[in-house]
């Protein structure tokens, strides 16, 4: 297997992104839609083709329809119990998204201390990790997400667009709703920071997803920032896939 012919593709809630293996991991493209993605596919020369889907079956069934036609190998990974020295803490890994799997065995290639990964789109997800061994996380709603919530759910509360960069108090009842939403966000980074304070001398948290300046601006102390970790994953599997 040759790296340049290995597309990975990450079909998360909202959005399609993807690389070749052979690329930087910085060197990621996103379309909005399965058309345009498609066009894409049909536009290259590739062998394999290995997707991390969350929760979007027609959109795994399609892929892999147009990969039988284009005689490409459809690789889907799925949520494990173990994999690269990682233990799942999850009794039926299955009902875990394969993002946030896929997130961890990214961030582990980042670091060797205990950390938590924080991946902050439609939702806020929270894994955390140490010495080969998933503790366990969180789900919760993101910034975006909240603030929808809100909106539907009450009245003569307005927002705009407006994403804050620093959290402070707000003047008008738009930024309040922003500064509200982002003071939630940030709550779940300090309670995931104090909880690895408490268990760990030294710790890590690793950012990643669309919405992580939102937290990355709370940041005091050890932290890193990844782009694109779910990509990072699947690499982890294509690599070892071309190897044996």
């Amino acid at each position: 297997m040759q790296t340049k012919s290995v597309l990975l593709v990450d079909v998360g809630n909202t959005r399609i992104k993807f690389r070749l293996l052979s690329d930087d991991s910085s060197a990621v493209t996103t379309v909005d839609d399965l058309t345009t993605f498609i066009t894409y596919v049909e536009s290259i020369k590739i062998t394999h083709l290995f997707i991390a889907n969350v929760g979007k079956p027609a959109v795994e069934e399609a892929l892999g329809q147009l990969c039988l036609q284009q005689q490409i190998k459809f690789c889907p990974v799925k949520t494990e119990s173990e994999a690269f020295g990682i233990k799942n803490s999850y009794k039926n890994p299955k009902k875990m998204g394969v993002d946030r799997w896929l997130a961890i065995l990214g961030a582990a290639n980042l670091t060797d201390k205990p950390f938590a990964v924080i991946d902050a789109g439609t939702a806020v997800t929270v894994d955390f990790v140490a010495n080969g061994q998933h503790l366990g996380g969180w789900i919760a709603p993101g910034f975006h997400t909240m603030k929808k919530a809100l909106l539907q759910n009450t009245t003569r509360v307005l927002e705009d667009q407006t994403i804050p960069e620093q959290l402070s108090a707000g003047t008008d009842t738009e930024e309040c709703v922003a500064m509200g939403c982002l003071s939630a966000l940030q709550g779940v980074f300090w309670s995931a920071k104090r909880r690895l304070n408490n268990q760990f001398k030294e710790n890590v948290i690793i950012f990643t997803g669309g919405d992580k300046k939102l937290l990355t601006s709370a940041c005091d102390g050890d932290s890193l920032s990844a782009a694109n970790l779910v990509i990072d994953g699947l690499a982890r599997y294509a690599e070892k896939a071309s190897f044996d």
